[in-house]
């Protein structure tokens, strides 16, 4: 890591606590070193600004695929700003990371793929896909917090105007496993704590992420999976274990996964597929146990943020202070710490 506070000892763990070899709990001090590696406690204090309809691209019909970059996006309004990048590329910079919406107008609107590409707040490249949908006037949100903006492609014909927006999901400073990490959530002035929703970072630790068993594939159109987790839609997952005489899916093969229930879901063969709602059908015998799902961890324009969002349970206006207690952990801070450990997997 680049630097660090010394405020707590951070150096390595002397090898007992204390002067009692025969335990090592019963006499803890003097110790001669300190304890450690030790994390500590990160303050994000943030005064988000509201969340604002067509603050990174106004309103626009496309009647074809079509690209807008640059100079074409919008700012000056929830927020955000237009920057020149050292790279010579001009983007929509927003005041904090947060997730983006697309938001459709009234009429009969056609279905277009949106996607949005940019850098995070580390400058790390990033990109997302949102589907504009076929239903009037409404706001699809997206899942990764965006620091920059630099351009917004459809993919068809919109047949109404659409808007890209900001919202209020803010994105996280550093990966977030647990809620056990996040100490403390203040907003609005109130000393209460903030009863907002978090959404964990794309990671290998989180419970939804985990190898998991099958206890249940149904052989089916589509086959609908079972486990104890399920993971967020967009994920990449393969299958270990036995088939047994189930048909239609393959071992060790990647595959999208779409939430259906806190504990099922199904599977897509392609990005394409996963977007367009087209799942896998099995045949054969339904499997009860002998296979696990197995997630894999790569992020792609489907996936949720690296890091995690933080959305506070009261409205955004540019001048109510956001403030979260992160704690973090020796893997994140210190001589011990990694990139991986502290921001997650490498955005895309």
């Amino acid at each position: 890591m680049p630097q660090f506070s010394d405020d707590l000892f951070l150096g390595s763990a002397p090898a007992y606590v204390g002067t009692n070899t025969n335990s090592n709990l019963g006499n803890p001090s003097p110790m001669s070193v300190g304890f450690g590696p030790m994390g500590r406690v990160y303050l994000y204090d943030t005064t988000p600004a509201a969340a604002t309809t067509a603050a990174v691209l106004a309103a626009k019909t496309p009647t074809q695929a079509t690209t807008y970059s640059g100079t074409a996006l919008a700012y000056g309004t929830g927020g955000t700003t237009q920057v020149l990048r050292t790279d010579g590329t001009t983007v929509t910079q927003l005041d904090y990371p947060r997730a983006l919406s697309v938001t459709t107008g009234t009429g009969s609107p056609t279905n277009s793929v949106v996607t949005i590409t940019g850098y995070d707040y580390y400058g790390q490249p990033m990109s997302e896909i949102i589907q504009t949908g076929t239903t009037q006037s409404t706001t699809v949100k997206g899942r990764k917090a965006f620091f920059q903006v630099y351009s917004v492609a459809f993919s068809a014909a919109t047949a109404v105007a659409v808007s890209v927006d900001t919202t209020a999901i803010i994105g996280l400073p550093a990966r977030i496993s647990d809620e056990a990490y996040i100490v403390d959530t203040g907003f609005t002035g109130s000393v209460d704590v903030d009863v907002g929703t978090l959404a964990y970072g794309y990671y290998s630790n989180t419970t939804s992420y985990n190898t998991q068993s099958i206890t249940n594939f149904t052989a089916a159109t589509p086959g609908v999976i079972t486990v104890g987790y399920a993971p967020p839609s967009g994920t990449l997952v393969q299958l270990t274990g036995s088939l047994g005489t189930l048909t239609g899916v393959s071992l060790n093969t990647t595959y999208w996964w779409t939430y259906v229930s806190s504990t099922t879901g199904k599977l897509s063969t392609t990005q394409a597929n996963y977007l367009a709602g087209t799942y896998v059908a099995t045949g054969g015998t339904t499997i009860t146990s002998g296979m696990s799902l197995v997630p894999q961890f790569v992020s792609t324009p489907v996936t949720p943020d690296v890091r995690g969002t933080y959305t506070p349970a009261g409205t955004l206006n540019g001048y109510n202070k956001l403030v979260i207690t992160i704690g973090l952990t020796a893997i994140q801070v210190g001589p011990n710490a990694t990139t991986t450990g502290l921001l997650g997997i490498t955005q895309a």
